[in-house]
């Protein structure tokens, strides 16, 4: 494992009364990001149409500088970074409150939230094969950061075969705990990295909660022979959708097509959601499976 410092930046949409909450981190070293932050504060600064912030939940029109932005960060994150694999990730993590997991009477949100946030940062430093971070989450997550770190602490990087001999077990788990450098809660609008996962944990959460329509007027929209315009057998009247939605639509249909443009298997066929047939893919999007990321305990 390298020695290098890598870092990551989060944020989460949904986390108030939305039946589908989403949490997205950008992960990578800490030079590269620099570089992606400078790619992003250009797009912000633009000076014919600045803006202080790229939020999802501002994205309410075609013509709105804010739009035009969220399109450029999503273009500016796949085509300059992620699509070059092992540069960047954006990762997110999407659950329904209502599906089996989640659907306990009462449940307290926050220790669930914290224990996926856990997963998700777990995931990603296997990805990486990374111990050493830098972590800077968005200032309005209400999350016990210091009970993240305990569990990720008590969790290996790595997971040791019960059959290899005892030496090579000793020195699998030397250096395999977390070491967090720094971490530091940022203002989304002081941080453009925390703004881009602002944007993917929203469209992730949206194209959930809207789930055929989304897919079916984003596919639409992204396949020139419109081949797929009624494939999911919704009436013509439903297609018809405007305002803030259809803008919104437009936006994870950009994201599909760009994602389709560089092979990363980013799909809103199969589950009629943004999801990621494989969560290595540096663009991944999850749904929630408590067997699938459950970690390995020391």
């Amino acid at each position: 494992m390298s020695s290098s410092n890598f870092a990551a930046y989060s944020d989460e949409s949904g986390i108030n009364g939305h039946r589908y909450t989403s949490i997205t981190i950008v992960s990578g070293r800490q030079d590269t990001l620099e570089n992606l932050r400078k790619e992003l504060t250009g797009i912000l600064s633009n000076k014919n149409r600045p803006i202080d912030e790229v939020k999802f939940s501002k994205i309410r029109g075609f013509e709105s500088p804010i739009y035009q932005a969220a399109k450029q960060f999503i273009f500016c994150a796949v085509n300059k970074f992620a699509c070059l694999r092992n540069i960047i990730r954006i990762d997110t993590l999407t659950w329904d409150r209502q599906g089996s997991c989640h659907s306990t009477v009462h449940r307290n949100e926050k220790p669930n939230l914290e224990h996926l946030y856990c997963q998700l940062l777990l995931h990603i430093a296997r990805q990486w094969d990374q111990t050493q971070w830098n972590f800077y989450p968005d200032t309005s997550s209400k999350i016990n950061w210091s009970d993240i770190f305990l569990s990720l602490n008590m969790t290996r990087l790595h997971r040791v075969k019960a059959r290899k001999p005892l030496l090579i077990n000793l020195l699998l788990e030397e250096n395999l705990n977390f070491q967090f450098s720094e971490v530091k809660q940022v203002a989304s609008i002081e941080e453009p990295l925390i703004q881009l996962a602002d944007l993917f944990a929203g469209m992730a959460r949206f194209s959930s909660e809207e789930n055929v329509k989304c897919a079916k007027w984003a596919i639409s929209q992204t396949d020139s022979k419109q081949q797929h315009k009624f494939k999911f057998g919704l009436a013509s009247d439903d297609y018809l959708i405007k305002g803030t939605k259809q803008c919104r639509y437009q936006l994870i249909g950009e994201l599909y097509h760009i994602c389709g443009k560089h092979r990363l298997f980013v799909s809103l066929k199969t589950k009629q959601h943004l999801w990621t047939r494989h969560p290595s893919y540096p663009v991944n999007f999850w749904d929630y499976e408590e067997k699938r990321i459950k970690p390995t305990q020391v």
